[in-house]
């Protein structure tokens, strides 16, 4: 029987941080207007931006391990325990590819023809999230013990990072089905092909079996400051790498599939798991807003992006309403605005898991058969 449940606030703080900061990513991406992004500032909030994703797939990884380890002999067994992480990963998969529905219509999907279908294929963090923690119990019921299992997901994280210049751009036509091929390369237009991203998530999985390790002897502080200077070590030796004269890859795009900046965004992510572990333990925080958007952060992702991209006003998004049209302090009031309504609704949703399951599970199965109605018997 698996341990009780514990939550480790460190861990909700930066999925929740990721989270917050990412909805500022969409409507940004969505309404600031297009005379602003030539800016030195712009770029600098790109960048701080780009983190967003390797920090959600990161501790998407590192989580995994956290709960395997308290439920190892029951995903080895393939009992009940095993059957839900199944059906977790299975739900983060599904609610990738629902987000991607060209029309919400089932007469009109099916009358679709194959290029209406393209973005419904393309990969998309939940779809990178959904396959990498897929590898990751299938690595934990083949390697079967705990040793083995550390370093497999060492030789996945080295590959899907080292072999990323290779297959992000290769084009891969005939070779795959396109349902398929956005998943190993960018080259149609996947933003999150397992290369180099699924590397985000085997690096947590590896980070996480330390903590792991590193706690059963008491060492966790150690650990963590191991990790914090480990961070920053690999952001400066990154950094150096970037100006030497010649380069061991074919020509590939740095900033998608550079195994340098891969590791320059990994130390950030590392030296900010650490920050918020030491903030933990100083602080003794404890439940916040942050943690809570953390903890329910699927469901902030998926609302947040309806309330952007759903076609819920004449067949039209909001993004294509108003467009790249928005000032700063437009744009400003916006995040904000959406930020408290997701915090919101991610702590209603904590709260009222909490305290009746049930009635939870209720108003999901309700809310899921009422957008399938919907769906089915749309007629436009």
């Amino acid at each position: 029987m698996s341990a009780p449940k514990q939550r480790f606030v460190y861990i909700d703080l930066l999925r929740g941080w990721a989270g917050l900061v990412m909805i500022e990513v969409h409507v940004v991406n969505a309404f600031l207007s297009t005379v602003y992004r030539d800016a030195a500032w712009f770029r600098v909030l790109n960048f701080i931006n780009g983190l967003v994703a390797p920090a959600f797939l990161f501790v998407a990884g590192y989580s995994f391990v956290i709960v395997a380890q308290r439920k190892w002999d029951d995903y080895l067994a393939m009992n009940d325990v095993f059957r839900k992480q199944l059906q977790r990963i299975a739900q983060i998969w599904l609610v990738g590819y629902a987000l991607h529905v060209p029309f919400f219509s089932l007469r009109r999907l099916v009358a679709a023809d194959g290029n209406e279908w393209l973005p419904f294929w393309k990969v998309d963090v939940l779809h990178c999230i959904a396959v990498s923690l897929l590898i990751l119990l299938l690595c934990v019921m083949i390697v079967r013990t705990r040793k083995r299992f550390f370093v497999a997901t060492s030789v996945l994280a080295a590959a899907a990072i080292g072999l990323s210049p290779f297959f992000w751009g290769m084009d891969l036509d005939g070779v795959l089905p396109l349902q398929v091929l956005h998943y190993f390369s960018a080259a149609r237009g996947a933003q999150f092909p397992l290369f180099p991203w699924a590397g985000f998530v085997f690096c947590g999985a590896v980070a996480g079996f330390g903590a792991i390790v590193w706690r059963s002897k008491e060492q966790e502080s150690a650990f963590f400051r191991n990790v914090l200077i480990g961070g920053v070590a690999m952001i400066v030796l990154c950094l150096v790498g970037t100006s030497l004269p010649f380069d061991i890859y074919p020509p590939h795009n740095f900033w998608r599939a550079s195994p340098l900046f891969f590791g320059i965004r990994l130390g950030i992510v590392m030296a900010l798991l650490a920050t918020l572990w030491y903030w933990e333990q100083t602080a003794k925080s404890r439940k916040s807003i942050v943690s809570v958007a953390g903890s329910e952060s699927l469901v902030v992702y998926a609302f947040h992006l309806l309330a952007i991209y759903g076609l819920f006003f004449d067949h039209k998004s909001l993004s294509y309403m108003i467009g790249r049209t928005c000032d700063i302090p437009a744009v400003i009031g916006m995040t904000a605005a959406l930020i408290a309504l997701m915090v919101v609704l991610a702590y209603l949703w904590n709260t009222l898991k909490n305290r009746n399951i049930r009635w939870a599970r209720y108003i999901q199965y309700s809310l899921l058969v009422a957008a399938l109605s919907s769906f089915i018997f749309n007629p436009l």
